[in-house]
C-alpha cells in the first residue's frame, strides 16, 4: 500500500503540471495456445504508461507497468512479493492474475564530458542474439523461459550509471548497483518450470532419510555489502568498435545445494559471487558485419550426475562469433556460433567440457515494409535440442501492429531446450502505441 500511495502521488503531481512533460503508452495483448495440451497457455494484457519530462536541469523518465493474465498457468500463486526481489524492488501488487509495478524510473543529466543516469533502469552489454554472454547486469524474468523479448524479460535495477568521455576518444562507464534482485524463475506448476538436471538436482540415488529440511533462499540482502560493481571501456579503432568489460556480481541464478547428515537431507538455494571479464568487437565489411564477444567468468557452479553434493565449481570461458548480412533491401540474415568451455577436469559434470550452440536469424519486410517475417532458430550441436521461433507481423497503422508467432521446442527431456518439448505454442497478439 505504501508503494501504491507513492506512485499515485507522483502521477497526480505530474498530471497537475508540477513537472512539465508528456505522457505516452503502449498496450500489448497476446493469447497463446498450447499445441500439446490443446488449451490456452496465456491470455495476457500488458499496459505500459510512460512519462518524460524535465527536472533539476536533466530529464526524468517514469514507466509504470500493469500486467493481467486471465489464464494463470504462467503466474505465481503467491500474492506476496517474490523473494527474488530486493527490499527496494519488486511489484507493488502481485497475484495469480498479474501484477502492477514501477517498471523504470530514472533521471538523466549530460554535460560536455559526462553522462549520468540515476534510478531504476536497464543496462545492456554485449551484442549476441538469442543467448546472453555479457548481458547479465539485469536479472531476467523466466516466466516464459526465453520466449519473451529481452527488453521485456529484463528486470530493471536501481543503480548509478555514469559515463565519462576520455581524451583518447574512448568512453568509460561505471556502474554501482545496490539492488540485489535476482532471476525470477517460472513457478513449479508452469509449463516453463525448470525440470532438466542441468538446472535442478536429480532425486535419483538420494539416501533414504527420515527428515527433509528445505531452507528458505539465502538471497543477498545488504545494500552495500552485496552491491554489484561494473565498468566498461568502449572505443573505435581502425574501423572496429571495441569494448572491455568487468563486472563483480552475484550470479542471478540460484544454486540448489543438497546435504545429507544425521539421517536428514537439507536442501537450500544460495547465490554466489563471480568476476566477469570480457569484451566485444565488431566491424562493417561492405554488406557484412562481423562481430564477436568473449567472456571469462569465475566460480560458476554446474550440476553433477551424483545427487550429493551434486555441484562442481569451475571457471568458464564463453564466446560468440556473429556474421550479419544486409545485401538486399529489406532483408537481414544473421548467423552465430556460441561456445562455452569449462576449465579443469569435468569431474562428473552433466554438461560437456565444451558446449556449442548455433543460431540462425532471418528478418524480411514486404509490401512497402508493412509486412515483416522473422525466423529465429537456436540449435545445440552437442545435444540435438533447440528452439524455433517464427513470427509474422503486420503494421496495420503507424502505431498499431498485429502479429502471429509460434514457439517449437525439440530434443530430449533432460536437455536445456528439450525439457519444454511439450510447451510448444501458437500466439496471436497486437501492439498499440498511444
Amino acid at each position: 500500500m505504501k508503494h501504491a500511495l507513492v506512485l499515485l502521488s507522483a502521477i497526480v503531481a505530474l498530471n497537475t503540471g508540477a513537472v512539465a512533460g508528456e505522457f505516452s503508452g503502449t498496450l500489448n495483448s497476446q493469447t497463446a495456445y498450447g499445441t500439446h495440451d490443446h488449451a490456452l497457455q496465456q491470455q495476457e494484457w500488458l499496459l505500459d504508461l510512460e512519462y518524460n519530462g524535465e527536472l533539476w536541469g536533466g530529464d526524468i523518465t517514469a514507466i509504470a507497468r500493469a500486467r493481467l493474465d486471465t489464464v494463470d498457468g504462467l503466474n505465481s500463486k503467491n500474492s506476496e512479493r517474490p523473494s527474488t526481489y530486493s527490499s527496494i524492488n519488486g511489484p507493488i501488487i502481485s497475484g495469480d492474475s498479474g501484477e502492477l509495478q514501477i517498471r523504470e524510473f530514472y533521471w538523466d543529466k549530460s554535460t560536455d564530458n559526462t553522462y549520468w543516469r540515476l534510478g531504476k533502469q536497464q543496462v545492456v552489454w554485449g551484442e549476441a542474439d538469442g543467448l546472453k554472454l555479457l548481458d547479465v547486469i539485469n536479472p531476467q524474468n523466466f516466466r516464459e523461459f526465453v520466449l519473451d523479448d529481452f527488453d521485456d524479460a529484463r528486470i530493471p535495477l536501481w543503480m548509478i550509471n555514469a559515463e565519462f568521455s576520455l581524451s583518447d576518444n574512448g568512453v568509460l562507464q561505471v556502474l554501482w548497483i545496490p539492488d540485489s534482485s535476482t532471476h525470477e524463475i517460472a513457478p513449479n506448476h508452469s509449463e516453463f518450470a525448470l525440470t532438466s538436471p542441468l538446472f535442478v538436482p536429480s532425486l535419483e540415488n538420494i539416501p533414504a532419510a527420515s527428515t527433509v529440511l528445505i531452507k528458505p533462499d539465502e538471497a543477498p540482502a545488504s545494500v552495500f555489502k552485496d552491491s554489484d560493481f561494473g565498468t566498461r571501456y568502449t572505443t573505435f579503432v581502425s574501423g572496429w568498435d571495441l569494448s572491455a568489460n568487468y563486472l563483480y556480481h552475484y550470479v542471478d541464478a540460484p544454486i540448489t545445494h543438497t546435504e545429507f547428515a544425521n539421517d536428514t537431507i537439507t536442501i537450500d538455494q544460495r547465490y554466489h559471487r563471480s568476476h566477469l571479464l570480457g569484451g566485444t568487437a565488431s566491424t562493417a565489411l561492405g554488406d557484412w558485419t562481423l562481430r564477436g564477444e568473449i567472456a571469462f567468468e569465475t566460480d560458476i557452479y554446474q550440476r553433477t550426475k551424483s545427487a550429493l553434493p551434486g555441484l562442481r565449481q569451475a571457471n568458464q570461458w564463453s564466446s560468440v562469433i556473429g556474421l550479419d548480412w544486409q545485401g538486399l533491401s529489406d532483408q537481414f540474415i544473421s548467423l552465430q556460433w556460441f561456445q562455452t568451455t569449462l576449465l579443469g577436469d569435468r569431474q562428473q559434470r552433466i554438461v560437456k567440457k565444451r558446449e556449442n550452440t548455433v543460431s540462425f536469424l532471418w528478418e524480411s519486410k514486404f509490401a512497402n515494409e508493412t509486412l515483416s517475417l522473422e525466423w529465429l532458430h537456436l540449435h545445440s550441436t552437442d545435444h540435438g535440442d533447440g528452439l524455433i521461433q517464427p513470427e509474422l507481423r503486420y503494421n496495420y497503422e503507424e502505431n498499431f501492429d498485429i502479429y502471429v508467432n509460434a514457439a517449437v521446442f525439440y530434443g530430449e527431456a533432460h536437455e536445456r531446450f528439450g525439457q519444454f518439448d511439450q510447451a510448444d505454442r501458437i500466439a496471436l497478439g497486437f501492439t498499440w502505441g498511444f
